[in-house]
Protein backbone atom coordinates (compact mmCIF):
# COMPACT_ATOMS: atom_id res chain seq x y z
CA UNK A 1 0.00 0.00 0.00
CA UNK A 2 1.10 3.32 -0.69
CA UNK A 3 0.41 6.70 0.92
CA UNK A 4 -1.09 9.89 -0.29
CA UNK A 5 -1.90 12.92 1.56
CA UNK A 6 -5.53 12.36 2.27
CA UNK A 7 -5.02 9.07 3.45
CA UNK A 8 -5.28 7.47 0.13
CA UNK A 9 -3.02 3.53 0.06
CA UNK A 10 -2.67 1.85 -3.42
CA UNK A 11 -2.85 -1.83 -3.00
CA UNK A 12 0.39 -3.18 -3.96
CA UNK A 13 1.54 -6.67 -6.03
CA UNK A 14 3.91 -7.90 -3.58
CA UNK A 15 5.77 -10.42 -6.35
CA UNK A 16 5.02 -12.68 -9.45
CA UNK A 17 5.32 -15.79 -10.65
CA UNK A 18 4.65 -17.76 -13.94
CA UNK A 19 1.23 -19.39 -15.17
CA UNK A 20 0.94 -22.76 -16.05
CA UNK A 21 -1.25 -23.09 -19.57
CA UNK A 22 -2.07 -26.83 -18.76
CA UNK A 23 -5.66 -26.84 -17.35
CA UNK A 24 -6.17 -28.26 -14.26
CA UNK A 25 -2.79 -28.08 -13.31
CA UNK A 26 -1.37 -27.55 -9.57
CA UNK A 27 2.14 -26.07 -8.69
CA UNK A 28 2.58 -25.04 -4.90
CA UNK A 29 4.92 -21.65 -4.88
CA UNK A 30 7.00 -21.42 -1.50
CA UNK A 31 6.71 -17.57 -0.54
CA UNK A 32 9.28 -16.36 1.62
CA UNK A 33 7.57 -15.31 5.30
CA UNK A 34 8.48 -11.45 4.71
CA UNK A 35 5.62 -11.16 1.86
CA UNK A 36 3.11 -13.14 3.61
CA UNK A 37 3.88 -10.87 6.51
CA UNK A 38 3.12 -7.96 4.32
CA UNK A 39 -0.24 -9.70 3.02
CA UNK A 40 -1.44 -10.28 6.52
CA UNK A 41 -0.77 -6.77 7.13
CA UNK A 42 -2.56 -5.39 4.58
CA UNK A 43 -5.64 -7.76 4.96
CA UNK A 44 -5.17 -5.31 8.41
CA UNK A 45 -5.20 -2.06 6.57
CA UNK A 46 -7.85 -2.66 3.97
CA UNK A 47 -9.82 -4.00 6.70
CA UNK A 48 -10.61 -0.63 8.00
CA UNK A 49 -10.43 1.50 4.24
CA UNK A 50 -12.51 2.25 1.46
CA UNK A 51 -11.78 2.85 -1.50
CA UNK A 52 -13.00 5.76 -2.83
CA UNK A 53 -13.76 6.96 -6.68
CA UNK A 54 -9.66 7.57 -7.43
CA UNK A 55 -9.36 3.60 -7.04
CA UNK A 56 -7.35 4.33 -3.82
CA UNK A 57 -7.74 2.74 -0.40
CA UNK A 58 -8.46 5.58 2.38
CA UNK A 59 -8.32 4.49 6.04
CA UNK A 60 -11.81 5.18 7.29
CA UNK A 61 -10.80 8.42 9.83
CA UNK A 62 -13.60 7.92 11.88
CA UNK A 63 -12.66 5.89 14.88
CA UNK A 64 -16.16 4.84 15.92
CA UNK A 65 -17.06 3.40 12.06
CA UNK A 66 -13.38 1.33 12.65
CA UNK A 67 -14.64 0.29 15.85
CA UNK A 68 -17.17 -1.39 13.93
CA UNK A 69 -15.28 -2.56 11.71
CA UNK A 70 -12.75 -3.91 13.86
CA UNK A 71 -15.63 -5.53 16.23
CA UNK A 72 -16.93 -7.25 12.89
CA UNK A 73 -13.40 -8.35 11.70
CA UNK A 74 -12.91 -10.14 15.30
CA UNK A 75 -16.27 -11.99 15.10
CA UNK A 76 -15.79 -13.27 11.53
CA UNK A 77 -11.91 -14.76 12.64
CA UNK A 78 -14.14 -16.50 14.88
CA UNK A 79 -16.38 -18.22 12.71
CA UNK A 80 -14.23 -18.28 10.02
CA UNK A 81 -11.62 -20.51 11.66
CA UNK A 82 -14.18 -23.14 12.31
CA UNK A 83 -15.48 -23.02 8.94
CA UNK A 84 -12.28 -23.56 6.70
CA UNK A 85 -11.05 -25.96 9.66
CA UNK A 86 -13.96 -28.06 9.41
CA UNK A 87 -14.05 -27.47 13.44
CA UNK A 88 -10.85 -29.13 14.00
CA UNK A 89 -9.38 -25.43 15.29
CA UNK A 90 -11.41 -22.77 16.39
CA UNK A 91 -10.23 -18.92 17.69
CA UNK A 92 -12.11 -18.12 20.96
CA UNK A 93 -10.44 -14.94 22.12
CA UNK A 94 -11.61 -13.14 18.72
CA UNK A 95 -15.03 -13.49 20.15
CA UNK A 96 -14.72 -12.10 23.18
CA UNK A 97 -12.92 -9.20 21.97
CA UNK A 98 -15.38 -8.88 19.11
CA UNK A 99 -17.86 -8.16 22.37
CA UNK A 100 -15.47 -5.77 24.03
CA UNK A 101 -15.10 -3.49 20.93
CA UNK A 102 -18.90 -3.37 20.65
CA UNK A 103 -18.86 -1.75 23.65
CA UNK A 104 -16.14 0.96 22.68
CA UNK A 105 -18.50 1.78 19.83
CA UNK A 106 -20.96 2.94 22.50
CA UNK A 107 -18.47 4.51 24.23
CA UNK A 108 -17.60 7.12 21.63
CA UNK A 109 -21.32 7.10 21.64
CA UNK A 110 -21.80 8.30 24.93
CA UNK A 111 -18.88 10.74 24.58
CA UNK A 112 -20.40 12.38 22.01
CA UNK A 113 -24.11 12.35 23.01
CA UNK A 114 -23.91 12.68 26.57
CA UNK A 115 -20.78 14.62 27.38
CA UNK A 116 -19.86 16.45 24.35
CA UNK A 117 -23.10 17.32 23.22
CA UNK A 118 -23.42 20.11 26.69
CA UNK A 119 -26.94 21.00 27.85
CA UNK A 120 -28.47 20.39 31.06
CA UNK A 121 -27.47 16.48 31.53
CA UNK A 122 -23.79 17.70 30.85
CA UNK A 123 -24.35 20.43 33.63
CA UNK A 124 -25.64 17.86 36.05
CA UNK A 125 -21.96 16.44 36.28
CA UNK A 126 -20.32 20.08 36.87
CA UNK A 127 -22.34 21.53 39.46
CA UNK A 128 -23.40 21.01 42.95
CA UNK A 129 -21.43 20.28 46.47
CA UNK A 130 -20.26 16.81 45.31
CA UNK A 131 -16.95 16.21 46.54
CA UNK A 132 -16.04 14.08 43.76
CA UNK A 133 -17.90 16.21 41.04
CA UNK A 134 -15.63 19.05 42.73
CA UNK A 135 -12.62 16.98 41.82
CA UNK A 136 -13.66 16.42 38.02
CA UNK A 137 -14.19 20.38 37.88
CA UNK A 138 -10.73 21.91 39.69
CA UNK A 139 -8.44 19.19 37.51
CA UNK A 140 -10.53 19.63 33.99
CA UNK A 141 -13.33 20.01 32.02
CA UNK A 142 -15.83 16.98 31.56
CA UNK A 143 -14.73 17.75 27.93
CA UNK A 144 -10.96 17.47 28.31
CA UNK A 145 -12.04 14.08 30.00
CA UNK A 146 -13.95 12.76 27.83
CA UNK A 147 -11.80 13.60 24.94
CA UNK A 148 -8.95 12.07 26.91
CA UNK A 149 -10.93 8.94 27.06
CA UNK A 150 -12.00 9.09 23.35
CA UNK A 151 -8.30 9.56 21.90
CA UNK A 152 -6.80 7.01 24.14
CA UNK A 153 -9.50 4.26 23.20
CA UNK A 154 -9.15 5.20 19.27
CA UNK A 155 -5.35 4.58 19.15
CA UNK A 156 -5.48 1.66 21.45
CA UNK A 157 -8.11 0.28 19.27
CA UNK A 158 -6.74 1.27 16.34
CA UNK A 159 -2.91 -0.23 16.88
CA UNK A 160 -4.28 -3.32 18.83
CA UNK A 161 -5.61 -4.32 15.90
CA UNK A 162 -2.81 -3.85 13.78
CA UNK A 163 -0.69 -5.96 16.16
CA UNK A 164 -3.28 -8.79 17.10
CA UNK A 165 -5.77 -9.07 14.20
CA UNK A 166 -2.43 -9.98 11.48
CA UNK A 167 -1.42 -12.56 13.57
CA UNK A 168 -4.59 -14.55 13.76
CA UNK A 169 -5.56 -13.66 10.08
CA UNK A 170 -1.84 -15.59 8.85
CA UNK A 171 -3.59 -18.73 11.06
CA UNK A 172 -6.60 -18.38 9.25
CA UNK A 173 -5.00 -17.99 5.73
CA UNK A 174 -1.49 -19.38 5.97
CA UNK A 175 -2.25 -22.14 8.74
CA UNK A 176 -5.10 -23.61 7.43
CA UNK A 177 -4.71 -25.21 3.54
CA UNK A 178 -7.70 -25.04 1.32
CA UNK A 179 -9.20 -28.55 3.01
CA UNK A 180 -9.09 -27.93 6.28
CA UNK A 181 -5.58 -29.41 6.97
CA UNK A 182 -3.21 -27.79 9.16
CA UNK A 183 0.26 -26.49 8.13
CA UNK A 184 1.89 -26.80 11.55
CA UNK A 185 5.38 -26.08 10.07
CA UNK A 186 4.60 -23.06 8.90
CA UNK A 187 3.08 -21.72 11.52
CA UNK A 188 6.03 -22.75 13.73
CA UNK A 189 8.24 -21.48 11.56
CA UNK A 190 6.86 -18.15 9.92
CA UNK A 191 5.64 -17.30 13.75
CA UNK A 192 9.38 -15.52 14.33
CA UNK A 193 9.80 -14.28 10.77
CA UNK A 194 7.56 -11.08 11.57
CA UNK A 195 8.65 -8.00 11.74
CA UNK A 196 7.71 -4.37 9.97
CA UNK A 197 10.75 -3.45 8.93
CA UNK A 198 10.61 -6.49 6.34
CA UNK A 199 7.90 -5.54 5.04
CA UNK A 200 7.33 -4.30 1.39
CA UNK A 201 7.70 -1.06 1.18
CA UNK A 202 4.25 0.06 0.58
CA UNK A 203 3.04 -1.64 3.25
CA UNK A 204 5.62 -0.55 5.76
CA UNK A 205 5.12 3.27 4.96
CA UNK A 206 1.15 2.63 5.13
CA UNK A 207 1.74 1.71 8.82
CA UNK A 208 3.63 4.71 9.31
CA UNK A 209 1.41 7.19 8.06
CA UNK A 210 -1.35 5.58 10.49
CA UNK A 211 -3.04 7.86 13.24
CA UNK A 212 -1.00 8.21 16.21
CA UNK A 213 2.24 7.49 15.00
CA UNK A 214 5.13 9.84 14.15
CA UNK A 215 4.40 11.03 10.63
CA UNK A 216 0.96 11.68 12.16
CA UNK A 217 1.64 14.03 14.84
CA UNK A 218 3.67 15.38 12.64
CA UNK A 219 0.75 16.53 10.19
CA UNK A 220 -1.39 17.09 13.05
CA UNK A 221 0.59 19.31 14.67
CA UNK A 222 0.66 21.68 11.90
CA UNK A 223 -2.92 21.31 10.96
CA UNK A 224 -3.08 22.89 14.89
CA UNK A 225 -1.35 25.22 14.43
CA UNK A 226 -2.71 26.42 11.38
CA UNK A 227 -5.95 25.54 12.14
CA UNK A 228 -8.33 28.48 10.67
CA UNK A 229 -11.96 27.38 12.21
CA UNK A 230 -10.12 27.75 15.77
CA UNK A 231 -8.96 31.23 14.90
CA UNK A 232 -12.12 32.56 13.51
CA UNK A 233 -13.70 30.95 16.59
CA UNK A 234 -11.73 32.77 19.24
CA UNK A 235 -11.60 35.98 17.39
CA UNK A 236 -15.27 36.43 18.61
CA UNK A 237 -13.60 36.97 21.95
CA UNK A 238 -10.94 39.12 21.24
CA UNK A 239 -13.27 42.51 21.60
CA UNK A 240 -15.40 40.85 24.00
CA UNK A 241 -15.87 42.46 27.61
CA UNK A 242 -14.97 40.20 30.82
CA UNK A 243 -17.17 37.96 32.67
CA UNK A 244 -17.79 40.53 35.82
CA UNK A 245 -18.30 44.27 36.21
CA UNK A 246 -21.53 45.69 36.60
CA UNK A 247 -21.53 46.99 32.47
CA UNK A 248 -23.73 43.11 31.31
CA UNK A 249 -20.26 42.58 30.20
CA UNK A 250 -21.53 39.00 31.21
CA UNK A 251 -24.03 38.99 28.81
CA UNK A 252 -22.07 39.71 25.98
CA UNK A 253 -19.71 37.24 26.44
CA UNK A 254 -21.80 34.87 26.53
CA UNK A 255 -23.19 36.40 23.23
CA UNK A 256 -20.30 36.14 21.59
CA UNK A 257 -19.39 32.79 22.79
CA UNK A 258 -22.88 32.13 21.18
CA UNK A 259 -21.40 33.15 18.22
CA UNK A 260 -18.28 31.70 18.24
CA UNK A 261 -19.95 28.09 18.90
CA UNK A 262 -22.56 28.83 15.60
CA UNK A 263 -19.50 29.46 13.66
CA UNK A 264 -17.55 26.60 14.28
CA UNK A 265 -20.60 24.00 13.78
CA UNK A 266 -21.22 25.54 10.67
CA UNK A 267 -17.48 25.15 9.79
CA UNK A 268 -15.44 22.49 11.17
CA UNK A 269 -16.00 20.15 8.37
CA UNK A 270 -13.87 22.81 5.89
CA UNK A 271 -11.01 22.16 8.47
CA UNK A 272 -10.90 17.96 8.34
CA UNK A 273 -9.56 15.18 6.88
CA UNK A 274 -9.21 12.31 9.77
CA UNK A 275 -7.52 14.79 12.62
CA UNK A 276 -10.54 15.86 14.50
CA UNK A 277 -11.45 14.36 17.70
CA UNK A 278 -14.87 12.92 17.25
CA UNK A 279 -14.91 13.58 13.57
CA UNK A 280 -16.28 16.94 12.16
CA UNK A 281 -19.47 15.18 10.74
CA UNK A 282 -20.74 14.58 15.03
CA UNK A 283 -20.04 18.23 15.87
CA UNK A 284 -23.18 19.79 14.27
CA UNK A 285 -25.01 18.40 17.75
CA UNK A 286 -22.17 20.05 20.03
CA UNK A 287 -24.29 23.37 22.17
CA UNK A 288 -20.41 24.35 22.64
CA UNK A 289 -19.03 23.75 20.35
CA UNK A 290 -15.92 26.28 19.98
CA UNK A 291 -15.06 25.11 24.37
CA UNK A 292 -15.37 21.59 23.07
CA UNK A 293 -12.75 22.66 20.20
CA UNK A 294 -10.55 24.31 22.93
CA UNK A 295 -10.47 20.99 24.64
CA UNK A 296 -9.50 18.92 21.73
CA UNK A 297 -6.67 21.25 20.49
CA UNK A 298 -5.30 21.28 24.49
CA UNK A 299 -5.52 17.23 24.43
CA UNK A 300 -4.20 16.51 20.85
CA UNK A 301 -1.43 19.14 21.23
CA UNK A 302 -0.77 17.43 24.64
CA UNK A 303 -0.70 13.95 22.83
CA UNK A 304 1.96 15.67 19.82
CA UNK A 305 4.38 16.75 23.08
CA UNK A 306 4.35 13.10 24.49
CA UNK A 307 7.23 11.68 23.15
CA UNK A 308 7.71 8.60 25.40
CA UNK A 309 4.17 7.69 24.28
CA UNK A 310 5.37 8.10 20.62
CA UNK A 311 8.45 5.79 21.62
CA UNK A 312 6.40 2.91 22.75
CA UNK A 313 3.76 3.21 19.83
CA UNK A 314 7.16 2.89 17.59
CA UNK A 315 8.11 -0.11 20.11
CA UNK A 316 4.80 -2.16 19.59
CA UNK A 317 4.50 -1.13 15.57
CA UNK A 318 7.68 -3.77 15.14
CA UNK A 319 5.13 -6.15 15.56
CA UNK A 320 7.82 -8.61 16.28
CA UNK A 321 7.31 -11.93 17.94
CA UNK A 322 6.65 -12.15 21.80
CA UNK A 323 6.37 -15.37 24.38
CA UNK A 324 2.52 -15.27 24.46
CA UNK A 325 1.92 -15.18 20.71
CA UNK A 326 4.46 -18.55 20.44
CA UNK A 327 2.02 -19.58 22.86
CA UNK A 328 -0.88 -19.25 21.10
CA UNK A 329 0.45 -20.87 18.04
CA UNK A 330 1.48 -23.74 20.04
CA UNK A 331 -2.37 -23.80 21.60
CA UNK A 332 -3.92 -23.20 17.75
CA UNK A 333 -1.36 -26.72 16.76
CA UNK A 334 -2.26 -28.92 19.58
CA UNK A 335 -5.60 -28.27 20.07
CA UNK A 336 -6.17 -28.95 16.03
CA UNK A 337 -5.72 -32.74 16.74
CA UNK A 338 -7.32 -32.81 20.69
CA UNK A 339 -10.88 -34.41 21.28
CA UNK A 340 -13.91 -31.94 21.71
CA UNK A 341 -13.24 -31.70 25.52
CA UNK A 342 -9.29 -31.06 25.09
CA UNK A 343 -10.49 -28.18 22.54
CA UNK A 344 -12.49 -26.82 25.16
CA UNK A 345 -9.88 -25.84 27.62
CA UNK A 346 -7.55 -25.32 25.02
CA UNK A 347 -9.44 -22.68 23.99
CA UNK A 348 -10.13 -21.04 27.09
CA UNK A 349 -6.33 -21.19 27.88
CA UNK A 350 -6.28 -19.48 24.77
CA UNK A 351 -8.40 -16.73 25.64
CA UNK A 352 -6.44 -15.56 28.61
CA UNK A 353 -2.95 -16.02 26.94
CA UNK A 354 -3.98 -13.75 24.13
CA UNK A 355 -5.84 -11.29 26.36
CA UNK A 356 -2.21 -10.48 28.26
CA UNK A 357 -0.93 -10.29 24.85
CA UNK A 358 -3.25 -7.82 24.27
CA UNK A 359 -3.64 -5.84 27.74
CA UNK A 360 0.19 -6.18 29.13
CA UNK A 361 2.33 -6.36 25.70
CA UNK A 362 0.27 -3.64 23.79
CA UNK A 363 -2.27 -2.12 25.67
CA UNK A 364 -0.46 -1.27 28.60
CA UNK A 365 2.50 0.73 26.79
CA UNK A 366 0.37 2.40 23.97
CA UNK A 367 -1.87 4.14 26.49
CA UNK A 368 -2.04 3.15 30.04
CA UNK A 369 1.08 4.25 31.00
CA UNK A 370 -0.57 7.90 30.86
CA UNK A 371 -0.36 9.74 33.90
CA UNK A 372 -3.23 12.01 33.11
CA UNK A 373 -4.78 9.30 31.16
CA UNK A 374 -4.87 6.98 34.27
CA UNK A 375 -6.43 10.59 36.21
CA UNK A 376 -9.30 10.94 34.16
CA UNK A 377 -10.21 7.35 34.18
CA UNK A 378 -10.00 6.70 37.94
CA UNK A 379 -12.17 9.71 38.32
CA UNK A 380 -14.33 8.47 35.97
CA UNK A 381 -14.67 5.18 37.88
CA UNK A 382 -14.55 6.86 41.24
CA UNK A 383 -17.83 8.78 40.43
CA UNK A 384 -19.51 6.26 38.82
CA UNK A 385 -19.14 3.20 41.71
CA UNK A 386 -20.45 6.10 43.98
CA UNK A 387 -23.75 7.04 41.86
CA UNK A 388 -24.19 3.64 40.34
CA UNK A 389 -23.62 5.01 36.99
CA UNK A 390 -26.09 7.72 37.19
CA UNK A 391 -23.20 10.66 36.39
CA UNK A 392 -20.69 8.39 34.58
CA UNK A 393 -21.00 4.99 33.30
CA UNK A 394 -19.67 1.44 35.04
CA UNK A 395 -17.05 -0.16 33.34
CA UNK A 396 -19.02 -2.90 32.60
CA UNK A 397 -19.36 -5.44 29.67
CA UNK A 398 -22.79 -6.38 27.84
CA UNK A 399 -22.43 -9.80 26.12
CA UNK A 400 -25.03 -8.92 23.98
CA UNK A 401 -24.91 -7.08 20.68
CA UNK A 402 -27.15 -3.94 21.47
CA UNK A 403 -24.81 -1.43 23.44
CA UNK A 404 -27.01 -3.06 26.69
CA UNK A 405 -28.88 -5.69 27.60
CA UNK A 406 -30.77 -5.96 31.52
CA UNK A 407 -29.44 -9.31 32.04
CA UNK A 408 -27.09 -9.39 35.19
CA UNK A 409 -25.78 -12.90 33.90
CA UNK A 410 -24.73 -11.20 30.10
CA UNK A 411 -22.85 -8.57 32.43
CA UNK A 412 -19.55 -7.95 33.71
CA UNK A 413 -18.44 -4.77 35.86
CA UNK A 414 -15.18 -3.66 36.92
CA UNK A 415 -14.53 -3.78 40.30
CA UNK A 416 -18.04 -3.67 41.58
CA UNK A 417 -19.23 -3.03 44.92
CA UNK A 418 -19.81 -6.04 47.17
CA UNK A 419 -21.73 -4.70 49.55
CA UNK A 420 -22.79 -1.54 51.16
CA UNK A 421 -19.70 -1.10 52.90
CA UNK A 422 -18.00 -1.58 50.12
CA UNK A 423 -20.09 0.71 48.14
CA UNK A 424 -18.94 3.51 50.86
CA UNK A 425 -15.86 3.02 51.57
CA UNK A 426 -15.14 3.67 47.58
CA UNK A 427 -13.04 1.84 44.73
CA UNK A 428 -10.71 -0.45 45.24
CA UNK A 429 -9.30 -0.66 41.65
CA UNK A 430 -7.71 1.03 39.08
CA UNK A 431 -8.55 -0.18 35.46
CA UNK A 432 -5.10 1.41 33.93
CA UNK A 433 -3.14 -0.53 36.60
CA UNK A 434 -2.38 -3.63 35.10
CA UNK A 435 -2.26 -6.09 38.01
CA UNK A 436 -5.93 -4.71 38.93
CA UNK A 437 -7.12 -4.66 34.85
CA UNK A 438 -5.67 -8.25 34.36
CA UNK A 439 -8.21 -9.24 38.02
CA UNK A 440 -10.99 -7.90 35.40
CA UNK A 441 -9.86 -9.63 32.48
CA UNK A 442 -9.88 -12.84 34.44
CA UNK A 443 -13.08 -12.23 35.44
CA UNK A 444 -14.34 -11.46 32.02
CA UNK A 445 -13.04 -14.87 30.33
CA UNK A 446 -14.69 -16.75 33.04
CA UNK A 447 -17.87 -15.40 32.43
CA UNK A 448 -17.64 -15.32 28.75
CA UNK A 449 -16.17 -19.01 28.61
CA UNK A 450 -19.19 -20.14 31.01
CA UNK A 451 -21.83 -18.37 28.56
CA UNK A 452 -19.96 -20.01 25.32
CA UNK A 453 -20.41 -23.21 27.16
CA UNK A 454 -24.26 -23.11 28.43
CA UNK A 455 -25.38 -19.92 26.17
CA UNK A 456 -23.51 -20.68 23.02
CA UNK A 457 -26.37 -20.12 20.42
CA UNK A 458 -27.40 -17.32 22.16
CA UNK A 459 -23.62 -16.08 21.95
CA UNK A 460 -22.94 -17.64 18.33
CA UNK A 461 -26.66 -15.39 17.59
CA UNK A 462 -25.08 -11.71 19.11
CA UNK A 463 -21.91 -12.74 17.31
CA UNK A 464 -23.28 -13.06 13.94
CA UNK A 465 -25.09 -9.58 14.39
CA UNK A 466 -21.69 -8.27 15.09
CA UNK A 467 -20.04 -9.79 12.22
CA UNK A 468 -22.47 -7.87 10.05
CA UNK A 469 -20.60 -4.69 10.77
CA UNK A 470 -17.84 -5.69 8.58
CA UNK A 471 -19.31 -3.65 5.87
CA UNK A 472 -20.47 -0.71 8.05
Amino acid sequence: MAHDDDNGYDIEVLGQCRTNPREGSQHTQNVEARFLWSYAQEEALVALSEQGADKCWHLITDPERRAKRIAARYADLYFASADKSRGKLQMLWPALAAFVVKDIVDAYRYSREDVLNGGWSNMARTSGPSQLVSELLTDASPYEHSLRVYAALAKGNLWLFMDIYPWLWFVLEYGLNRDGSLNADRLRSHVEERDASTLQAQSRDAVKELPFGANWMKRLQARIEADPVYAHGRSYFQTAPTWGGMDGGYGQFEANAGQAHRYVKANVKNYDKGYRVPGSEYWGSFQQAFYVMEEERKELSRLVDDTGALGRLQKVAQFKVTDEVRKTYSLFIDEYALDRAGKVSSQQEEVNIIAKQEQINVLQPLIYQDPKLIKTMDINHRISRASLGSLSPTYTLYFSSAPKNADPALQATFDKPKGPWDYVTGKKMSLPNPTDRMVYVKELADKFNDLMKNRRSYMDGELQKIRGWLHA
